[in-house]
């Protein structure tokens, strides 16, 4: 059975946790973009194979974001992930960001979001695979990314020296240290961390309910959805920012709670 909640309602948030508070068996909650010129989110993928297969199994909730004015300071998906993991931040921004699997209203895994259909639908097969044997497991061949591993190219041995009794010496490969000149350069320094206020946009002091609502309104537009139909560069960068972002409110709520 599907579902589908738009931000723009302005009861998403409650209709939300309802739903996932009274779906009894697995539930497979998510955000997906939506638009005037787009098909309906259970009319897209990989929703509609999952529905197709498995759809007596699994249960699905499709929190749909619009990106109207009318949503912007809406988090719903948010607001769930911040409840079902209220002591780590790191598995809440996993839960708001990709597929949240539930079984009875707690949350039983987190599938990343791969970029396109066909990957996100293998990936959500093997974990749903793994919660019940109703669900088989999808083809290991098919595995998104899967390539043959190309064998090492081996260095070429070093000339022996000429004469008699002369020691052979090791080819590279039998080396424990590689012979000068071929070592990786260092990594480069990382970058300064930026002060929080400023990533935030907001001056030091600020109160913090004025802090928090600026603060979600820049999850809200940096959310990587936000660009999932664009290319991969994008969403990594979206992810980028969002990362700095939780990071820089971290920071700043922590200055303003005096902890």
């Amino acid at each position: 059975m599907q579902w589908v909640l738009f931000f723009s309602d302005r009861q998403v948030r409650e209709q939300l946790f309802a739903r996932v508070d009274s779906t009894r068996g697995l539930l497979l909650v998510t955000g997906v973009r939506h638009g005037a010129s787009m098909r309906p989110p259970e009319a897209r993928e990989p929703f509609v194979s999952l529905e197709r297969l498995h759809g007596d199994v699994v249960s699905q909730v499709l929190v749909a974001d619009e990106g109207g004015a009318d949503g912007m300071w809406r988090d719903p998906l948010g607001d769930l992930a911040d409840r079902l993991h209220p002591d780590s931040r790191d598995d809440a921004y996993a839960a708001a960001t990709g597929y949240l699997l539930l079984r009875d209203g707690r949350p039983c895994g987190v599938v990343r979001k791969q970029g396109t259909p066909f990957e996100d639908l293998w990936f959500l097969q093997e974990a749903l695979s793994r919660l019940t044997p109703r669900i088989p497991a999808p083809d290991p061949a098919q595995r998104p990314g899967r390539r043959r591993a190309e064998p090492a190219p081996r260095s070429p041995p070093r000339p022996a020296s000429s004469g008699p009794g002369a020691r052979a010496r090791p080819s590279w490969d039998d080396e424990a240290t590689p012979p000068r000149g071929t070592r990786a350069p260092p990594p480069p320094p990382e970058p300064p961390k930026k002060d929080p206020w400023t990533v935030l946009g907001i001056a030091p002091g600020t109160p913090v309910d004025e802090a928090r609502r600026t603060f979600r309104t820049l999850i809200s537009q940096y959310h990587p959805d936000k660009v999932a139909h664009l290319a991969p560069e994008f969403h990594a960068l979206a992810e980028l920012r969002t990362r700095e972002i939780l990071d820089a409110w971290e920071a700043v709520e922590r200055e303003l709670s005096g902890s």
